[in-house]
């Protein structure tokens, strides 16, 4: 569901501190076993896509929170920054900045240095193998969004397809993962070859900017987490489990012999 502008909701945040306030303690990351692998939930909020506030697509950006497990699209206004759109987005199973292929890490990069959108590639037949017995299953939703992150390769950002329950949250091999819906409305409206992704690592709070912009339009949302209270890969680990998605048995090969 698309909404537009709203306002702020109740949070416990201290209202002394110029920050915006963290979302309460009942928000947080809770880690499930699915299909046998430990991976990260947290609760969905709704998208939020505003493309007629768009004055230039190429002055757009993404800038992507993965402490709160956002998907932000910013333009450059007037010598501004506007909100175009929000998506919750699941990131690499493991935290952490990407340093070698398998490890899955999605990879950080900064404003200085951000990474940016190589390929708006058609993924609508496009199938992968998770190892969890269901075999090779369209997995990328419509689009693949191929970024360049320089030392690495492979990385991109798009649907999921077979794996909706995993947005937002941690469960990818190092790629970004949306809702089928809000990949699409992404490519549709926002995203171009060239435009500049910025990817906060796991303690980075809200950017300058991006505070302004949501006081501003008076952009609600659900998550805000406190980078004190983010579990730690060693708390994902040591956690117990809530029930996920399980394996289904093997399907037996053996026929009756008469």
């Amino acid at each position: 569901m698309m909404l537009g502008l709203c306002s702020f909701a109740h949070t416990d945040g201290n209202p002394s501190d110029n920050r915006l306030p963290y979302s309460s303690d009942d928000i947080r990351e809770h880690v499930v076993l699915d299909y046998g692998k430990r991976a990260v939930r947290i609760d969905a909020d709704e998208s939020i896509s505003l493309p007629g506030r768009m004055k230039m697509k190429q002055k757009c950006f993404i800038v992507m929170s993965k402490k709160d497990y956002y998907l932000y699209v910013y333009e450059a206004q007037d010598g501004d920054t506007v909100l175009l759109a929000r998506y919750d987005c699941a990131f690499g199973l493991k935290k952490g900045n990407k340093e070698r292929r398998g490890d899955m890490r999605t990879p950080n990069s900064t404003m200085a240095k951000p990474f940016t959108i190589s390929q708006l590639a058609d993924a609508s037949t496009w199938k992968h193998d998770f190892g969890d017995g269901r075999g090779n299953i369209k997995a990328y939703g419509n689009y693949f969004l191929r970024l360049v992150t320089p030392g690495h390769s492979g990385i991109g950002i798009h649907g999921s397809t077979n794996n909706e329950v995993s947005v937002p949250g941690r469960a990818s091999e190092g790629c970004i993962r949306l809702k089928d819906a809000d990949i699409i409305d992404l490519r549709k409206n926002y995203a171009f070859m060239g435009m500049k992704v910025i990817i906060k690592d796991e303690y980075a709070d809200d950017l300058p900017f991006e505070e302004r912009a949501m006081r501003k339009q008076g952009i609600q949302r659900k998550r805000h987490l406190d980078p004190k209270k983010v579990l730690s890969n060693e708390a994902i680990e040591k956690a117990v489990a809530e029930k996920g998605r399980e394996k289904k048995p093997a399907a037996s090969n053996n026929k009756t012999r008469k």
